[in-house]
């Protein structure tokens, strides 16, 4: 039974955050706190001063790997906000020459990915919230929206993943790849649901159209990943699958002869800001290629370097937009707005390596091990969305659960690359029916929400509908993979 002790700080981070509605923070540091408890009582689980001091150098470095992405991710949407950026974005896509359901699966294939992985911390929403309301009654629009947040793996320049490869001493470009194919399934199936909330005239027609430019995000995730571009792929794979939309829509225009209805090409705001990052993380591509020194830390099986990461171009490209000039109400809001965030991540990272230095993770990878892999294959996936909805993130959810899903992988061919996907796609796909997440799209909505007697409990009964169709999508992936192996 040492086992159900192992995974007890598991379960009390289950219990604070959905049955006492704790906020995020505070269960990860009482899941650490009584992981550290149970090494200093029961001597099942043992961790010596070496290993402590190994595993926190690790940590450290892995908070600061995210806090590098998260608070100039947060300043710079600070920064596009407040130079009315986002709301030249709102009013080209508003200004597209589509129908309502095509326009639909554009914003959630398209334009709510790129700005999402650019920034993350639902950013997206400020964009997709207002346009899908112009589109849809508010009931609808707001689930579409929630549907527009499932880049996560991807969110705020990969840093999902950058985390979950570093967790697991996975390359960053293997992780990505497979993460983009157990993900594969996820965005057609999101976008459709999202096409059809509409109640278009032709629902098989608008089906297909939806699956093509979900299937196109998919697409360019993996072309993307394959060829090493992690960080920057859910950016350029989003602005793609619009670029793809609007080419045809322009195709057909000329060869019918129509009036322009719409201005294809985005704003030059736009264009000049995501143009500053994308710049940014070229050039210093180009500079770690060209030899100039990285800056490296390194501690435990955790690195941090300083021109690998998008911290340096998110923050040059808001500098820049403000010629220069730092910003002090925008950043003194992103460190409010960041603060919680990094410290539940902290709390979960801090758990997650007690866990596994300890001990503890081999205890439940034993209890498993017996299990058939098919049954493993089901649970995998579970696992992973459990933990993004537990966190409301995928970054905290992989630094919770993803150790846990390598052990749990059956022996066989690269299965705990694969499991390490799974978790990462499954964290990811779940963070859209979070409390958290499901707050904000109600605080952007605002008014509307409440005149149409939107909740919280309307959108996450939806959320979970979705998630088990997305379930079902991930444990199809999960046992092709273990039947192959």
């Amino acid at each position: 039974m040492v086992w159900a002790i192992a995974v007890s700080p598991l379960v009390m981070v289950l219990g604070m955050i959905t049955g006492l509605r704790r906020p995020a923070h505070w269960a990860a540091v009482s899941g650490a706190a009584l992981a550290a408890v149970l090494i200093w009582w029961l001597p099942d689980f043992t961790l010596s001063g070496k290993m402590l001091a190994t595993g926190a150098g690790g940590a450290g470095l892995l908070v600061l790997n995210a806090a590098a992405v998260m608070l100039p991710g947060v300043y710079l949407s600070q920064v596009l906000t407040r130079r009315e950026v986002h709301r030249s974005l709102q009013e080209w896509v508003r200004g597209w020459p589509l129908p309502g359901p095509a326009k639909i699966a554009l914003v959630v294939a398209g334009i709510a990915p790129t700005v999402e992985a650019l920034t993350g911390f639902g950013v997206s929403l400020l964009v997709t919230v207002p346009v899908l309301l112009a589109l849809a009654p508010p009931p609808t629009a707001l689930r579409q929206a929630m549907l527009g947040m499932n880049i996560m793996p991807w969110g705020t320049l990969g840093l999902a993943t950058v985390i979950g490869a570093a967790l697991t001493g996975t390359g960053t470009a293997t992780l990505g790849t497979a993460t983009a194919v157990t993900s594969g399934l996820v965005f057609p199936l999101v976008t459709v649901w999202a096409a059809l909330l509409a109640r278009p005239q032709h629902r098989f027609r608008t089906a297909v159209m939806a699956a093509a430019a979900g299937g196109a995000l998919s697409l360019g995730l993996l072309a993307l990943n394959l060829a090493g571009v992690v960080q920057p792929a859910g950016v350029l794979a989003g602005l793609v699958t619009t670029a793809i939309g609007l080419a045809l829509v322009a195709v057909r225009r000329s060869r019918s002869g129509a009036e322009p209805g719409g201005r294809l090409l985005p704003p030059r705001a736009v264009l000049q800001a995501y143009g500053l990052v994308l710049g940014g993380i070229a050039l210093t591509r180009a500079a770690t290629a060209a030899g100039v020194p990285s800056l490296e830390l390194h501690a435990g099986n955790a690195s941090f370097t300083l021109l690998s990461s998008p911290g340096l171009p998110l923050l040059a490209a808001a500098l820049l937009l403000d010629r220069g000039r730092p910003h002090g109400p925008d950043a003194r809001a992103a460190l409010a707005r960041a603060g919680r965030p990094l410290l539940a991540l902290t709390g979960f990272v801090a758990l997650g390596r007690l866990m596994a230095d300890s001990g503890m993770i081999g205890e439940l990878g034993a209890a498993a091990a017996g299990a058939p892999p098919l049954v493993t294959a089901l649970v995998a996936p579970a696992l992973g969305m459990l933990s993004g909805f537990i966190t409301g993130s995928n970054v905290g959810g992989n630094a919770m659960m993803m150790t846990l899903q390598e052990h749990l992988a059956p022996s066989g061919a690269g299965l705990g690359t694969w499991f390490a996907a799974l978790q990462n796609s499954a964290a990811g796909h779940a963070v859209f029916t979070s409390l958290p997440m499901i707050m904000l799209i109600l605080a952007v909505a605002g008014d509307r929400a409440k005149a149409a007697d939107v909740s919280e409990h309307t959108l996450l009964r939806f959320g979970l509908r979705v998630a088990a169709a997305i379930y079902a999508a991930l444990a199809t992936t999960a046992v092709i993979l273990v039947s192959c192996a």
